[in-house]
């Protein structure tokens, strides 16, 4: 037989995303203090660039390798289980790319956000990384309607300060399993 084709997808990577989402994962105790302020200056900075939909702004904050996945169930592997949302870099050019053609139909009138970042922790990881988690509500008005989108979010910083950088982010919507509502701009 031959020997099955190589896999365009890392596993090592997707089973990182996997242990970082796990929410049984170990706990890690409290956040480093020292690292907090760092941590939220980045996380108040990517929720406003959202919220003024400064997409090609916040895309440059990603690294190259970066993946952004928003799981149907916080507990699911991206190999195995459907995810709302999962991007690498390329896919999320392209999402970023629609948005700003104005041809996005579920965007048209176009979104407007208001993002509410609390609960912030961060954790250095061995490799230089920082892990930060927190807690979010974004709050889309669109077509007379206004709708929230709570979340526990983690990310993996790969640099922080003035060029903070994302290496992963993860959106676990805390009502994933229910009739979440479409949402046709970034989480």
């Amino acid at each position: 037989m031959d020997a099955p084709a190589a896999s365009v997808l890392d596993d090592r990577l997707y089973q990182r995303l996997v242990e970082l989402a796990a929410p049984d994962g170990a706990e890690r105790g409290p956040g480093r203090p020292d690292l907090r302020p760092a941590v939220e200056q980045a996380l108040h900075h990517e929720a406003r660039l959202l919220d003024e939909r400064l997409y090609r702004a916040w895309l440059d904050r990603f690294t190259q390798d970066c993946v952004y996945w928003i799981p149907l169930d916080p507990a699911g592997d991206p190999r195995t289980r459907v995810s709302y949302l999962l991007d690498d870099r390329r896919r999320m050019e392209d999402r970023i790319g629609l948005l700003e053609t104005g041809w996005a139909h579920a965007q048209e009138p176009p979104s407007r956000t208001c993002r509410i970042v609390s609960n912030v922790e961060a954790w250095p990881l061995g490799d230089g990384d920082t892990l930060a988690r927190c807690s979010t509500v974004v709050w889309e008005y669109r077509k007379d309607r206004l709708t929230p989108f709570a979340s526990r979010n983690d990310y993996v910083l790969a640099t922080l300060g003035e060029n903070w950088s994302v290496r992963f982010k993860i959106v676990r919507l805390v009502d994933s399993r229910s009739d979440v509502r479409k949402f046709s701009f970034v989480l």
